[in-house]
Parts: structure tokens; sequence; C-alpha cells
């Protein structure tokens, strides 16, 4: 039984290496640029590798049956597990990392018919093609070999989750506090400048940026507990921003701000 549960992993991280290619390959194509297209920072996309897992175990029996009845399944399973995984995402870390409300036949913006037709399509190649090769290439690996490099690979994704949800929540607390500072700086700002704010509100859409005007010239500014946090340059927030540039949070302002402050830090760094 312990082997057969290390196949599965092997499985899942297998997938989940593909669905990384796959997902990079795609947003590099978009964004015309190079993007590490992950929340972890393995070269793995976990949802990928799992709703490969879930098809294999729920459909693997059925490989032979039509390929209709694959892709609607495929396409019900995957999606459902899209679906859970955005909520669970969102609720954990006050974040939505991908939204479809600007696609037509969307969900509340954590599924599509686009990409239920691409994962449909994909479970039918999974299991038609792929994985029969899979599943017989990881059947001649001795157990001895499966549980050695399944325990390996264990170890090395619980670092990296260990990782990454601390800088993830780290993130969230940094975004809160600079949240919290853009709606004092409001309170206190003159009332002339409320004024013009609540004037152009329908059509304005960067007022954290503003306020940061205005508090940058202010005496407090320097050594402010504000401009320290918005001075930190963290990797991990720097890549998960790049990787997800369509990340929104609960304090928009403040991401919008942090955004803006990394893109003029990367501007500066390449003009030196």
């Amino acid at each position: 039984m312990l082997v057969q549960v290390a196949t599965w992993f092997l499985w899942l991280m297998l997938y989940s290496f593909l669905g990384w290619v796959y997902e990079s390959t795609l947003c590099s194509i978009t964004a015309k640029r190079p993007v590490n297209r992950g929340f972890l920072n393995g070269p793995i996309c976990p949802i990928y590798g799992s709703g490969a897992l879930v098809i294999i175990l729920c459909l693997g029996k059925e490989a032979d049956g039509s390929i209709l009845s694959l892709f609607l399944s495929g396409a019900v399973l995957t999606c459902t597990l899209e679906y859970i995984t955005s909520w669970l995402m969102e609720k954990l870390f006050h974040a939505r990392w991908w939204d479809y409300s600007e696609y037509r036949f969307q969900i509340n913006g954590r599924v599509c018919l686009l990409g239920a037709v691409a994962f449909g399509a994909m479970s039918v190649v999974i299991l038609k093609w792929v994985h029969p090769w899979v599943s017989s290439w990881t059947s001649k690996l001795p157990d001895t070999a499966v549980l050695l490099i399944s325990g390996i690979l264990l170890a090395l994704l619980v670092c990296d989750i260990i990782v990454t949800v601390r800088s993830v929540l780290h993130l969230d607390q940094k975004l809160s506090e600079v949240q919290r500072a853009l709606d004092r700086a409001w309170e206190k700002m003159r009332e002339d400048l409320r004024e013009e704010f609540s004037e152009r509100r329908g059509r304005f859409h960067n007022r954290g940026q503003k306020i940061l005007d205005h508090l940058e010239k202010s005496s407090q500014w320097n050594g402010s507990r504000f401009k320290e946090l918005l001075n930190q340059k963290r990797f991990q927030e720097r890549r998960l921003l790049r990787a997800y540039p369509r990340l929104q949070s609960v304090h928009r302002e403040a991401l919008d701000v942090l955004r803006a402050r990394l893109e003029e830090w990367k501007r500066d760094k390449k003009s030196k």
C-alpha cells in the first residue's frame, strides 16, 4: 500500500511539472517575457498534478470509453477542483489568484468555459495516451527507488510549501498594514482634497497612489513605518506578483501602491 501511495505521489509531481511547463509557456507567450507561473518556488503547479491524479483515479478504469464521455467527466472534475482551490486560497490568503470575470460563460470568476474545454481535452489526452506510458514507466521502477524518489520529492515539496505560505502570509499582513496606513492618511487629508477625490471617484482608480504622494511630501514620511514597509524588496513578493499579474487582494489600494513601488524599483535598477 505504501508503494502504491508513493507511486501516486510520483504521478502527482510529474503532472505538476508538466502543468507548470504548460502554464509558464502560455503566460510567457501572452506576456511576451519569461514568466515562472507557479504559486510555489519549484517548477511545479500542484493544481495540475492534483487534477491529473483525480481524473486518473476516478476515470482510469473508463479510459477505453468514449472520448466524449471522458472529455465531459474530466472537465467537470477538474473545474470542480479549480473552483474549490480558488475559494480556499481566497479564504486562506485574502486574495484571488486568478479571475475569469472578463471571460464569457464563467462562474464567479473562478472557472470558465474556455478552461473547461482545455481541461477536458487534457483529460482525454492523459487518459488515452500519456498516462499509459507514465504508468508503464513507473511500474518498472524498483519499490526502493519509488519510495526513495517520492521521499526526496516530498521533503522538497514540504519545504517549498512552508517557505511560500510564510511569504504569502507576510505579504497579506504587509498589505493589511499598508492599507490601514492609507485609510488613516485619507481620514487626515484636507477637506478640499477629500472633495476632489470624491468628485472623481467614479473615474479615479489610483486613490492609493495619490495618498502616497501626499504622504511622501509630509514631514512624518522619513523614518515612518509606512515608508519602511514600502521599501522592503522581498524576492518572494516580487516573484508572486510577477507570476500572478492579475492577483486581487481585499487590500486593493495597498496592492496597487506596492505594485507601483516594485515597478519603480525595477526601472531604477535597470537605469543603473
